[in-house]
């Protein structure tokens, strides 16, 4: 007998796990709604695999984030997740701008959802040099740097940057040799804001702008085929 899967959503009718593997090739329900209905299966099914867990995960005082970093001396063994959940974040932004877009390069997916919907750090940084854009340093060092080599290129995750202005802030130090170096500090806290709040105003353009409508739904088949 197969085992019993619990009903997360109620769309058109219809109960729903928001796992396509048993509501669609098992059950066949997604077939049966309509766009409205698609579009409302991915918001679901976004903030219950995605959104929520990753949310706990930025609430310092939540049991996951507790459980999963160390925070004082005697809080054994040491442990971080601050870098693979900014990870997850910087993936979450890629897999979102897929569907936005026709590309399928996808540093132009991670760059058309921060153009489009966290637009704040879509900025130049000019004392990193006038060619330095924000959103092409968290792909390139943020990004890739972590996916890569598990290392953050010339920067790094720290609340302090939370309340700079935008959210971020660019720390000069002293090299070994004496020589000044730069690297960029990201608030993880605000830029998750940031996201939280773009990804309200992703499906509100999904629902209502006939654009975004129609890439979400081309990309939504090749996804989830229906």
């Amino acid at each position: 007998m197969a085992h019993p899967q619990i009903a997360r959503a109620h769309i058109e009718g219809k109960d729903f796990t928001l796992y396509y593997d048993y509501d669609q090739l098992r059950n066949g329900k997604l077939s049966q709604l309509t766009d409205d209905g698609k579009i409302e299966w991915f918001r679901l099914r976004m903030h219950y695999v995605f959104l929520e867990p990753i949310g706990r995960l930025f609430r310092a005082k939540s049991p996951a984030y507790r459980e999963l970093n160390s925070t004082k001396p005697n809080d054994l063994p040491a442990r971080s997740f601050v870098i693979a959940s900014f990870s997850l974040l910087l993936n979450g932004i890629e897999a979102l701008g897929s569907f936005l877009t026709t590309s399928s390069k996808n540093h132009v997916r991670f760059d058309t959802f921060i153009a489009t919907y966290m637009s704040s750090w879509d900025v130049r940084v000019p004392s990193l040099g006038p060619t330095a854009y924000l959103k092409a340093i968290l792909w390139n060092d943020f990004r890739n740097g972590i996916a890569h080599g598990f290392a953050i290129q010339d920067g790094g995750i720290d609340n302090e940057a939370d309340t700079a202005p935008g959210g971020w802030r660019v720390v000069k130090d002293a090299g070994p040799s004496g020589s000044m170096t730069k690297r960029l500090e990201i608030g993880p806290n605000a830029f998750f804001r940031d996201f939280r709040a773009g990804v309200d105003q992703f499906f509100e353009a999904v629902r209502h702008s006939p654009v975004h409508r129609s890439t979400f739904l081309r990309r939504f088949q090749t996804i989830y085929p229906t």
